[in-house]
């Protein structure tokens, strides 16, 4: 999904998909997975599950960051003076000089969160312009795409759409909806 929108972005995916196929790659390595517990430990994740480190620590955390911008992020979106190619760029140069920033006070460099952080880069700037910059095109598929993935996480926690009845029956339905969400996304964004 997410390479898909960065294509409607007029986005070259292949960056996105080498730093996720890298990040897909580290966390094959049992041995990786006691430093990846103890740089998310020092997040405040407390529990290595999908939800906790895909869905809280990463997409939620990343929409509350979006919902709530910087003053300076939003007084130049805001103004009307500038075209929206000079905003777009502001925009991802402050996407891209946080993430610099907090690679650099990271305690690993090869770590979890650094391949994090290289995934995000590619993403990040595409989907801070798409949810608040004026595009509607891009605007409205970022949207999408934001509803589907609260939705989803909603259908998690539904028992009118997941069985706790067993761990099979649970990871069964989670899986359903998963695909049902991105055939949603798929379907409205003309996929």
């Amino acid at each position: 999904m997410v390479g898909a929108i960065l294509i409607r972005a007029d986005r070259d995916p292949e960056d996105f998909y080498s730093a996720f196929d890298d990040m897909v790659q580290y966390l094959s390595v049992s041995g990786n997975w006691v430093r990846v517990e103890e740089e998310l430990r020092g997040r405040g994740v407390k529990y290595l599950s999908f939800y906790d480190i895909a869905l809280d620590y990463t997409i939620l955390d990343a929409f509350d960051d979006l919902d709530n911008p910087p003053s300076s992020v939003t007084a130049v979106i805001q103004n009307r003076w500038l075209s929206n190619g000079f905003k777009e760029t502001a925009l991802s140069t402050a996407v891209w000089s946080v993430i610099k920033a907090k690679r650099r006070m990271l305690k690993y460099s090869d770590g979890f969160i650094s391949r994090f952080y290289a995934i995000f880069e590619h993403v990040s700037p595409v989907l801070a312009w798409g949810l608040m910059g004026p595009a509607e095109e891009l605007k409205t598929t970022c949207y999408i795409f934001k509803d589907q993935i609260l939705g989803f996480i909603q259908d998690m926690f539904s028992f009118q759409k997941v069985r706790y009845t067993t761990v099979e029956h649970l990871t069964d339905d989670i899986l359903r909806v998963a695909r049902d969400r991105e055939a949603i996304v798929f379907q409205k964004l003309g996929l």
